[in-house]
């Protein structure tokens, strides 16, 4: 078989920008370098500031990924697209091995005949420190492959892991599930592969763990996970986790809670020192008010809000009649359908001495009351200067004597 030779790489390396429209940009999926080509691009400075390489198709092997691997212009080279060929194990070892990329953020490698020891050379690496984003879908890894990968030792920031169709089970989900690795990782993807309800579970386990640790401030007092689209699910991890015993505030509006996540919060060992909890734009409704007002676990609440949760008058009325309320001294409601019923039970609670909001207006009976007090205290001033007076006259008396 005749072999093609790229005498001209440089007018290649030219077209390729001119198509790209942007000179720190290479795409070559509209024409097959093949190792060759790539060797000969790897060699030319003109690739010296790209920072996307794309070489989708190619039928690459490992011969490729060697030259990829030792080339001295790819140091400011951050996504590296080599899915669809043949690099195999042994192509992913040596550029797992090179540490020519050290600004590679994003390694796409499916597609290529992945397997177990793939992953293992991956993982063993010291050079994917800056890598985010690994596309491995469409591999050989099965369940050993990613339990090799798990063992990896720089691959600390990396946030998104495509591993679908890979021959993947439960075994899988569940090594992961366990993990203490990846813990920036935030999506997987697992479609195409053998997981039941659990295995699924497992995955969905682990990324929320590694989303409450990146949402928990450092001193451990405040966790903001608004807006996030987690439901009860993720509720009932967070109750769980021991992680949580010091927060003080708790950030969940604009989700998807309902009552059952309540419940999850009212049981929770971990949740007894809350002073903040914000459930603004859930669905909770009566039920999971009552909740709130009924456990102990909420006992040190001084902010409540429930704003848009659905919640009527049974509910709010069971908060105003809660025993656990003490210490509650702003309460959120708008956006629910109350009426007076609930104001009066507010308003006239044994146990929201320290309530300051919502402000409630004072009966005319109140206010006549003041008046009176205050018409009375007039008096007794006046009286008492009265007196002022007589004695001061008397003792003049007795000093003209």
């Amino acid at each position: 078989m005749k072999t093609r030779k790229y005498y001209n790489i440089e007018g290649v390396i030219h077209n390729g920008f001119r198509l790209s429209r942007d000179y720190a940009t290479l795409d070559f999926n509209f024409v097959k370098l093949g190792d060759q080509g790539v060797a000969a691009l790897c060699r030319s400075r003109s690739i010296k500031d790209i920072r996307t390489l794309c070489l989708t198709q190619n039928k690459l092997g490992p011969s490729a990924a060697a030259a990829l691997g030792k080339s001295e212009y790819l140091g400011k080279l951050e996504h590296l697209k080599v899915y669809n060929n043949k690099l195999g194990d042994d192509g992913v070892k040596l550029l797992a091995e090179s540490a020519k990329m050290p600004n590679l953020k994003s390694l796409r490698l499916a597609l290529n005949k992945v397997g177990p020891q793939g992953a293992l050379y991956l993982a063993e690496s010291e050079h994917l420190g800056s890598v985010t984003k690994l596309i491995l879908g469409e591999n050989n890894l099965g369940d050993e492959g990613v339990k090799n990968l798990l063992k990896a030792k720089t691959l600390d920031n990396l946030e998104i892991l495509d591993l679908k169709n890979n021959g993947l089970t439960d075994e899988a989900a569940f090594a992961i599930g366990i993990s203490k690795n990846f813990t920036k990782l935030h999506t997987i993807g697992f479609t195409g592969n053998k997981l039941t309800g659990k295995g699924e579970d497992a995955i969905r386990g682990f990324l929320t763990l590694n989303r409450l640790r990146l949402g928990l401030k450092k001193d451990g007092t405040v966790l903001d996970l608004s807006d996030l689209d987690i439901g009860d699910f993720e509720i009932g991890v967070l109750a769980k986790n021991e992680d949580m015993k010091d927060l003080r505030e708790l950030f969940l509006e604009l989700n998807n809670i309902t009552s059952k996540g309540v419940r999850y919060l009212a049981e929770s060992e971990w949740l007894k020192n809350l002073t903040l909890l914000s459930l603004d734009r859930n669905t909770i409704g009566n039920e999971g008010a009552i909740l709130i007002a009924n456990s102990a676990n909420f006992a040190h609440i001084e902010n409540l809000l429930i704003e848009n949760n659905g919640i009527t008058d049974a509910g709010i009325i069971a908060i105003a009649e809660s025993e656990h309320m003490d210490n509650l001294i702003r309460l959120y409601l708008d956006g629910n359908e109350y009426g007076e019923e609930s104001l009066e039970a507010l308003k006239y609670s044994e146990h929201m001495d320290n309530l300051e909001y919502p402000e409630f207006e004072q009966d005319e009976e109140e206010e006549e009351y003041e008046e009176d007090e205050e018409e009375y205290e007039d008096v007794d001033e006046f009286e008492e200067d009265d007196e002022e007076e007589d004695i001061d006259g008397d003792d003049f008396k007795e000093g003209v004597k």
